[in-house]
């Protein structure tokens, strides 16, 4: 395979390069090794593009090729496009991945100049998707805002916790509030602005697998330990019922 970033091509010959070496990845069914390296290329290219096409084209087909893995190599200018792309994209589908494809990225950036910048223009854009999507899209988008929320963004994520009718984008909700503590956020702010959604998230939820999912983000927050991971693992009702039970006395006395 030839690699792009050693050639000094212009971007003609570059796109050019890469259609090739794309097109013999194909033939071969993408193998691990050459697909890795590829990724590489297509990350060390000026071609962002091209690079975006290819990552549209694999989210189209359900491949899993994860062609989007070095788009963060694209840096700056690479974010830009993105954006640009938000608004010109057709379907909801590929709007939300690319917005997704933008935390993702932004959550590997907090050290450079323009995280903070960036994550203001998309956390806007993320919650008014949220609003609109269905149940699988907004399990994405709820995601990704805990990787570029602020603390302006928990309540909203506790109010998501609480009313949203599929049960993975409540538990997403829950795990979205201890990313954003992995992402600058106060874990005391957090838990001091969400411990009453907490109390009755717990209360109400009858799903039991979703309710021992938030449970282990709700001990997680407070550094507890009411249920075990296997126990979530396994839908172990009993087990999960009584780390609930534990959790709301401890919640009921802050």
């Amino acid at each position: 395979m030839l690699l792009v970033g050693s050639l000094g091509l212009i971007m003609s010959d570059v796109r050019e390069v890469l259609e090739k070496a794309y097109k013999e990845l194909a033939e071969k069914d993408f193998p691990d090794g050459d697909r890795i390296r590829f990724i590489a290329e297509l990350g060390a290219s000026d071609d962002i593009d091209y690079h975006y096409k290819l990552i549209c084209d694999s989210w189209k087909s359900g491949k899993r090729l994860y062609l989007e893995s070095s788009f963060d190599k694209h840096g700056e200018e690479g974010i830009e496009f993105l954006f640009a792309k938000l608004c010109e994209v057709e379907g909801d589908i590929i709007k939300v991945l690319t917005a997704y494809l933008i935390a993702e990225i932004l959550s590997k950036s907090k050290h450079r100049e323009f995280y903070t910048g960036f994550c203001e223009r998309l956390i806007p854009i993320l919650i008014s998707d949220i609003k609109a999507c269905d149940e699988v899209l907004r399990r994405k988008l709820i995601i990704a805002l805990g990787w570029v929320g602020t603390s302006n963004e928990i309540g909203f994520l506790t109010r998501q916790m609480l009313s949203d009718d599929d049960a993975l984008c409540r538990v997403w909700s829950a795990s979205s509030l201890i990313q954003m503590s992995f992402h600058g956020v106060s874990k005391e702010e957090i838990c001091e602005a969400s411990k009453d959604a907490f109390a009755k998230v717990l209360s109400d939820e009858k799903d039991i697998q979703a309710c021992g999912l938030i449970l282990e983000s709700v001990q997680t927050l407070y550094g507890k330990k009411w249920v075990s991971s296997s126990a979530v693992e396994d839908v172990d009702e009993a087990r999960i019922e009584k780390g609930r039970n534990s959790a709301l006395r401890f919640l009921s006395k802050l």
